[in-house]
């Protein structure tokens, strides 16, 4: 197990790696920023496909439809490296942002499948379905984990953001039949015009295999989108961390 030390270290680390790929990102027109995913237990099984992909207690099946497509709808349970497919993976709970594809994680033998970051923008989202899942987002991510029923309605409403242009759940491209996974999608709905607050959010887009997507929420909001510090900024902020970790050990 390893020490407080250690995590603290860790997360550091990962904090790090995290605010140098999305610099990259945001000053080198993202062509060459990858993130790699995979199944939270680590790995794959033998078909490239993650064995537990949804946050237990935190998916239903059978509550609706895309098109012809019925099947779980939740909040995926994943892991996420920014140093490479066998680079340090730490947590990432999120849902799927393209309803056209199926759902395809990484390669077997446990290494992360390969995702280009890219802007809600550049994705294709238009500018109302970019709004709304921001606002739902920030609103109402960390409830929709509470449940099955809500996971299921999150999913589920970001879908009808995205595939139809108008809002109504018994008809067009995606359909919610469940009485329960309805009344908290509409809830949410109704709720989208009296929040403010949005996500920080990117896509870990997976079109170029033909691979399902998802998204990824930057936390790292203290950093100014037109920052660009030099490695030196990098040392002292790990210089001024590692201090820190290092005064708290001795106590």
């Amino acid at each position: 197990m390893l020490s407080s030390v250690d995590q603290m270290t860790r997360q550091f680390r990962t904090t790090i790696l995290a605010a140098s790929a999305f610099l990259v990102f945001a000053n080198s027109g993202h062509a060459a920023t990858l993130a790699y995913i995979r199944d939270a237990p680590g790995g794959v099984n033998s078909a490239g496909n993650p064995p537990g992909i949804f946050l237990t207690g935190a998916v239903r099946s059978g509550v609706g439809s895309i098109n012809s497509w019925s099947g779980g709808a939740g909040a995926f349970d994943f892991e996420l490296s920014m140093d490479g497919p066998s680079g340090f993976y730490f947590s990432l709970l999120t849902y799927c942002g393209d309803p056209s594809r199926s759902l395809t994680v990484g390669p077997v033998g446990g290494l992360g499948g390969e995702f280009s970051i890219n802007t809600m923008t550049d994705f294709g989202y238009s500018s109302r379905t970019i709004n709304a899942i921001q606002l739902l987002w920030a609103n109402a991510f960390a409830d929709s984990q509470t449940s099955a029923t809500k996971a299921s309605a999150f999913q589920f409403l970001i879908w009808e953001y995205i595939a139809d242009s108008t809002f109504d759940l018994g008809a067009g491209i995606v359909r919610v039949t469940d009485v329960d996974v309805q009344n908290q999608v509409n809830a949410w709905n109704t709720n989208l015009g009296t929040w403010t607050t949005r996500a920080n959010l990117l896509m870990l887009d997976g079109r170029a295999e033909n691979k399902q997507s998802f998204f990824f929420q930057q936390s790292l909001r203290e950093i100014p989108e037109t920052a660009n510090p030099e490695p030196a900024t990098y040392a002292m902020i790990g210089a001024g961390l590692l201090t820190l970790i290092y005064s708290r050990r001795k106590k």
